[in-house]
């Protein structure tokens, strides 16, 4: 044996040493299960007890307005609420310099049909139903994305357990200004 295959044969060892070692440090994270129907109602939902249908909608309402979101629409004798709020996406894309190389996507310059993700828009709809002396209030929550042309690149379903927290933690508040007469002032 060469002193050149010796030497190839130590490196070769090292270098697969060396990316097992550094392998075995990255773990793979178990994918979530997804929700059950039943875990997203959960998520979704909340009851409102010893509280009139009118004021729990108007807490909702004010809610997803401090929220950011414009009130689509509002139909009190449905308990149907519709609204949505649009967000930026920040370093989105754009015409620029991209991984393929060139200026403007793919190589071409001023390609007037290259799409980029450019904005997204959250989505919200509400049901609220007056059973017995309390208001159950559900909200779905989704979000789009959109290109440079406004159409839909994708659609999500919001299942994250804090962002529904929040939102209802803003309903909680709604409400106690209602009851204590401090809305307005």
């Amino acid at each position: 044996m060469t002193c050149i295959q010796v030497k190839l044969r130590l490196f070769l060892l090292a270098a697969f040493c060396g990316l097992s070692l550094a392998l075995s440090g990255c773990q793979m994270q178990p994918p979530k299960p997804p929700l059950t129907q039943l875990q997203l109602r959960q998520l979704q939902s909340r009851s409102y007890e010893n509280r009139d249908f009118v004021t729990a909608m108007r807490a909702v309402i004010n809610a997803l307005l401090d929220e950011g979101f414009i009130i689509k629409n509002a139909d009190k004798d449905l308990g149907f609420i519709q609204a949505t709020k649009d967000v930026d996406i920040a370093g989105g894309g754009g015409p620029g310099i991209d991984i393929f190389g060139g200026f403007g996507g793919v190589g071409v310059w001023g390609n007037p049909q290259q799409r980029w993700r450019n904005s997204s828009q959250i989505d919200c709809s509400g049901t609220l139903t007056k059973v017995g002396n309390s208001t159950n209030v559900r909200l779905i929550f989704q979000t789009k994305t959109l290109d440079n042309f406004g159409v839909p690149m994708g659609i999500s379903l919001i299942e994250d357990p804090e962002y529904y927290q929040n939102v209802f933690v803003k309903i909680d508040k709604s409400l106690f200004l209602e009851r204590e007469n401090l809305v307005g002032r």
